[in-house]
């Protein structure tokens, strides 16, 4: 009983007294230009557009100060209902003092959003096995409109840090939600597939003698061309033509060998590529099947391995294609090692470049 009434006179002294509150929010580089930034929540009956709590722009973020007290809860929003940040629940505070700063960081508006849909284990033919596929929709994706489709392997590293190998992810949907609403490249579809236990085996066409795995890579694009693309483009709004593909180390590997094996795709993302993985047969298959027509986004840090074979690899790799005149922008990252954080960093400017900069 003591307790209740304890609690009781808590609640009572939050009505009676307020605090000094000092609200600073960041919003995403997609933001549009002279956009009002409001407060809304259970302190003004999550009003999306009160004039009270319009928060004033200053150096690179927003500002209010306010007096509140108690539990608070709220959000980020631009004016309106449909114009929020896109989280999946309210944010909360407790005031209980003067002077107290809140600092949300908003990551990402609802409006300006893309989508991600998961197809759960996806059945594949060629394979015999199930993986998950995650596939992003532009904002404002239209049935009526046609899309190009960007492929990536190890699709669980690419959205959500809570599915990714170390628990750091690409970001691909914040990456491309800015690119997109910006103008600086059209609208694209991107489908993520999961890999599977048998990653290394998939991911190469050859069998390597040093790790004894690999050589299912031939049937895993066999899975992607025959089984998963049909399956995109006949529930989602495609460009059939249009389609790219995309990964880092294994996922590099077989996407160079991809882009030189298939001509559906167009161009490729080939970050920090295991070329020495199956004893190093992808350079007398490029050289031998030059992708002449596609466009090559390769990556390589200078810090990915002690092994300094890794790097002369990759530049031996550029020189061939060079050589048999494929379109390739190369990029060293003198720091760059090899995680998804570097990948990730590197991934705005590759779509960009494959995809070519909007006009």
């Amino acid at each position: 009983m003591k307790k209740i009434s304890l609690l009781f006179l808590i609640s009572i002294f939050s009505l009676i007294f307020s605090y000094k509150v000092t609200f600073v929010v960041y919003v995403p580089d997609n933001t549009p230009n002279n956009s009002n930034v409001f407060i809304s929540g259970n302190f003004n009956d999550w009003n999306p557009n009160d004039k009270r709590y319009m928060m004033q722009y200053k150096n690179g973020h927003y500002e209010l100060k306010v007096d509140l007290s108690g539990v608070i809860k709220f959000i980020v929003t631009r004016g309106s209902t449909t114009t929020i940040e896109n989280i999946k629940k309210y944010r909360i505070a407790r005031i209980t003092k003067d002077g107290v700063k809140i600092i949300a960081k908003v990551k990402k508006w609802k409006d300006l959003s893309g989508k991600l849909e998961i197809i759960e284990n996806f059945y594949s033919p060629e394979l015999n096995n199930k993986r998950n596929i995650i596939v992003y929709l532009p904002p404002g994706y239209d049935e009526n409109e046609k899309y190009p489709v960007l492929y990536m392997h190890d699709g669980q590293n690419l959205f959500d840090s809570k599915t990714s190998f170390i628990g750091i992810e690409w970001g691909i949907d914040e990456t491309l939600d800015n690119l997109i609403t910006t103008g600086k490249i059209d609208p694209i579809i991107v489908v993520g597939i999961y890999n599977s236990s048998d990653r290394l085996a998939e991911y190469s066409p050859w069998y390597d003698s040093y790790y004894k795995d690999g050589g299912k890579g031939d049937k895993y694009l066999e899975f992607i061309v025959n089984s998963l693309k049909p399956f995109i483009d006949s529930h989602y709004s495609t460009k059939k033509e249009s389609n790219y593909i995309g990964g880092s180390s294994m996922g590099g590997l077989i996407s160079l060998y991809a882009i030189s094996k298939y001509d559906i795709f167009s161009g490729a993302i080939v970050m920090s590529p295991s070329l020495f993985f199956g004893d190093g047969k992808i350079f007398n298959y490029v050289s031998q099947n030059p992708p002449a027509n596609a466009k090559i986004f390769l990556y390589v840090g200078k810090k990915e391995s002690s092994d300094p074979t890794f790097l002369e690899n990759v530049r031996k790799l550029e020189r061939i294609l060079k050589k048999n005149f494929v379109n390739v922008k190369y990029i060293e990252d003198p720091e760059g090692i090899h995680n998804e954080v570097y990948w990730a960093k590197r991934f705005p400017e590759a779509v960009e470049w494959i995809l070519e900069v909007k006009k």
